[in-house]
């Protein structure tokens, strides 16, 4: 536990945010969608920028950047420093991957990654199945993109609630295109923040395999 807390840099938040609180944390595209539908939306995807979801699809270029090998450089806000741990081993429908644990409600900035032409952010999320049989509603996964006019944009937007949702006991792996932030050195954003109803018990969620690559050349 001492190297993690050598190794990142911890940024401390007071009061607990569950319950009518954690509303406040969530994304404000989600709340307001959730204010005038009645309610919250599972397996939906809210983008600035393309995503594809389609195994067929995802990049297999360059890889360019790994944010799980650059930890020591991430920011992380948490009430509880527990909350977010690198390089934990997630089982998600029978499949083991290495991710980043991050127990809502908790961000993870990574600064100055340079993004060159033709890049996407690739990861998958999921929640540990060692979570679904235990009391909750769900998780959402947020990326949001700080760039080099401290614009903030959010490009990734996930709801999943595999406790209650058996469609949701997987993987959802995602390629986000880069090309608006090409050129630049920006800060991406990891986010979660508790279900709708603010349970926050056993909320094991995980990123896994975060990455930036190139695409294939086309032509």
């Amino acid at each position: 536990m001492k190297r993690r807390r050598k190794r990142c840099a911890w940024i401390w938040k007071t009061g607990a945010r569950t319950g009518d609180s954690a509303s406040a944390f969530r994304s404000k595209k989600l709340q307001r969608w959730e204010k005038l539908t009645g309610f919250a939306l599972a397996g939906v995807c809210f983008l600035s920028v393309h995503c594809s979801e389609e195994p067929s699809k995802r990049a297999t270029g360059k890889l360019v950047y790994e944010f799980l090998t650059h930890s020591e450089t991430a920011e992380i806000t948490t009430v509880n420093r527990e909350s977010v741990r690198f390089g934990e081993e997630f089982i998600v429908n029978n499949q083991r991957r290495v991710v980043i644990f991050e127990h809502p409600n908790a961000e993870v900035l990574f600064p100055e990654v340079g993004i060159p032409k033709n890049a996407v952010l690739q990861f998958g999320i999921g929640i540990s199945q060692k979570a679904w049989d235990q009391p909750g509603d769900g998780v959402t996964f947020e990326v949001t993109v700080v760039d080099q006019k401290s614009n903030r944009i959010l490009i990734f937007s996930r709801y999943i609630d595999p406790k209650n949702v058996t469609d949701d006991r997987k993987w959802f792996d995602a390629d986000v295109d880069l090309k608006d932030f090409a050129d630049q050195k920006v800060s991406f954003i990891f986010v979660t923040t508790v279900g709708p109803r603010g349970n926050g018990d056993a909320d094991w969620g995980g990123w896994s395999g975060p990455r930036i690559r190139l695409r294939e050349p086309t032509g």
